[in-house]
């Protein structure tokens, strides 16, 4: 026991949040893991929105903030690679500003991290893509991403740096993703050495971030009106959304109105004929 406790504590984590134009769901994003890391560099790449005083309501030493300039794709993955070279942490968690992490899912992928597996060299996570409002999430069938044999809703969100060789980010935004020292994909490194956790995350990639959407790089076509399929009465939503918050912050709760609904109704169906065809 003492042994196990003595390697948990040795092992550092900090997050990672490049963000811009993220009023709507930053603050919730950042308190959903700033007790279960050791820090969290926040890099805003020119709100015009209230993320910046949003984030800066979080009055927290783990914080580290930084104001960088406008990203395009290829500066965004540059960006994250100057973070991981800033970093002096064994693993990152990689925490966009519209992801937010129930306690269930991020109290699992701290303990993935921590258990003392010094093999693992990164973690698959699950998540939901919610759409229209918190009370739905998208129809899994609409994801096509792949991690070695999963296929759908999942990514990596945790790196081992103490581990993979040369690790680094790469790839332009939309497609970027960690490379080993060969420019290997760590998913596709041999044997494949990983960690799924398969109570998933919010993603509210396909909701309103922000009052400023447009001016936010590929924003636009992420906007999805969808019925979705409904929450389960007993699902745990993230600890933050009940915690008192800023009078910045909106409410998560807000139901999506009269006019989504009757945009969803005609678009669901062919969207889910189209995905079944595929």
């Amino acid at each position: 026991m003492a042994i196990s406790t003595a390697i948990e504590k040795s092992i550092k984590i900090a997050a990672h949040c490049v963000v811009r134009n993220e009023e709507k769901w930053i603050w919730y994003s950042l308190m959903s893991v700033i007790d279960y890391v050791d820090e969290i560099l926040v890099w805003d790449t020119g709100s015009t929105d209230k993320t910046v005083d949003i984030i800066k309501t979080l009055f927290s030493p783990k914080i580290r903030y930084k104001q960088i300039n406008q990203v395009d794709a290829k500066s965004f993955t540059l960006a994250h690679q100057a973070m991981l070279e800033e970093t002096k942490s064994d693993w990152v968690l990689i925490v966009d500003g519209d992801e937010i992490w129930p306690e269930e899912a991020i109290s699992r992928t701290i303990s993935a991290i921590k258990d003392g597996n010094s093999q693992v060299e990164y973690l698959v996570s699950k998540y939901l893509n919610l759409v229209g409002d918190v009370y739905h999430y998208q129809d899994p069938l609409a994801s096509h991403y792949r991690i070695g044999n999963y296929y759908g809703n999942f990514t990596i969100r945790a790196v081992n740096l103490s581990l993979v060789p040369g690790i680094h980010f790469g790839n332009p935004y939309g497609s970027e993703g960690f490379f080993d020292s060969n420019n290997v994909p760590i998913q596709n490194r041999k044997p494949a050495k990983s960690i799924l956790i398969t109570r998933p995350y919010l993603h509210t990639s396909h909701l309103r971030r922000s009052s400023q959407d447009k001016l936010v790089m590929q924003r636009g076509r992420k906007y999805k009106h969808e019925l979705g399929i409904s929450l389960h009465s007993n699902f745990t939503y993230p600890k933050c959304f009940y915690l008192p918050k800023p009078q910045l912050v909106s409410s998560p709760w807000k139901k999506r109105n009269l006019i989504f609904t009757l945009n969803a109704l005609w678009q669901t169906p062919l969207k889910y004929l189209y995905r079944r065809m595929l």
